[in-house]
């Protein structure tokens, strides 16, 4: 910040009270003007379901790719180093209980993200670390910059308490096939030994045009089934990541915490498509994620 900028915004307060604001989750991922992805996706979702978010930008756009246009940029890495310094002046980062991270934007970011959370890990305060790898996808290939790959595998994989890649993401990530439901579960074992607790390995290619969660622990794995709909919209990992960490957030078992969460981005999916909108209807998901009675997607010990 300028010491220009710096003299004009700081003030007193006389009045303000002393306490800090309860924070339950930081995100780091992208923001968007229009549409939902990122932080734009996640943070909606997050707070309908009563978690406090500290959101930080890595992008801030006009909306995602998909449109002939494309306004705003990729956070500087040192914006983002900075205000991921002043969570930590606050006192943010070592209270709130979880953080999670997605898309970066670039190498530079991936490694400023990286920096910092291994400086919380050697100062012993650092969030239960959800990494979402926003790397691609099997009709899109890759859309990071050349080099994120290593950022996620070399050194936030080893920091993170649970990953939850997409099929192509597994494949990048563990070095070996991933599309089908016996190689997935190989290729999530193989992150396992490399550091996290857990691996949600989703958009899986499954029996009959299905497509298969796997979420794998170290001692025990579940397949979750659900349908492929015929809709192609941004977010759903985001959301999906969403809901998992507000559920975990809640004290649900992790088999449980994905099956509400695969249910929530499952409804936002059916209302995009009825709705006929461009982008997902993401307030569509807290209500299914929340339904009680039997599971929609029951996670299945295998």
């Amino acid at each position: 910040m300028s010491d220009s900028l710096e003299t004009h915004l700081v003030h007193e307060r006389g009045k303000r009270p002393s306490g800090p604001m309860p924070v339950d989750l930081v995100s780091v991922q992208s923001q968007l003007a229009y549409g939902h992805a990122g932080n734009s996706a996640a943070v909606p979702v997050l707070r309908m379901l009563g978690v406090r978010v500290a959101e930080v930008p890595t992008t801030l756009l006009s909306n995602t790719p998909f449109y002939p246009t494309l306004r705003g940029r990729v956070l500087p890495a040192e914006w983002l180093a900075d205000l991921l310094r002043g969570l930590d002046e606050r006192g943010v980062s070592a209270r709130a209980p979880m953080l999670v991270s997605g898309y970066f934007g670039s190498v530079a970011n991936g490694e400023a993200f990286a920096a910092w959370l291994e400086d919380r890990h050697a100062a012993g305060a650092a969030p239960r670390y959800l990494l979402d790898p926003v790397i691609g996808d099997t009709h899109t290939g890759a859309y990071v910059e050349p080099g994120l790959e290593a950022v996620f595998a070399q050194r936030l994989l080893p920091l993170a308490w649970m990953v939850t890649p997409n099929a192509f993401e597994l494949e990048n990530l563990s070095g070996r096939p991933a599309l089908g439901q016996a190689d997935a579960l190989e290729a999530a074992r193989a992150l396992l030994a490399r550091g996290p607790e857990w691996v949600l390995a989703h958009s899986v290619a499954g029996e009959g045009g299905d497509l298969l969660t796997l979420l794998v622990g170290r001692d025990a794995a579940w397949r979750l089934r659900s349908p492929c709909l015929d809709v192609d919209v941004a977010g759903t990992g985001d959301v999906l990541a969403a809901l998992l960490a507000a559920f975990l957030l809640r004290g649900e078992a992790p088999p449980r915490a994905a099956e509400r969460a695969l249910a929530g981005v499952h409804a936002a999916l059916e209302s995009t498509l009825a709705h006929g909108w461009e982008e997902l209807d993401v307030l569509a998901a807290p209500a299914a994620a929340l339904a009680d009675g039997p599971a929609r997607f029951p996670a299945v010990p295998f």
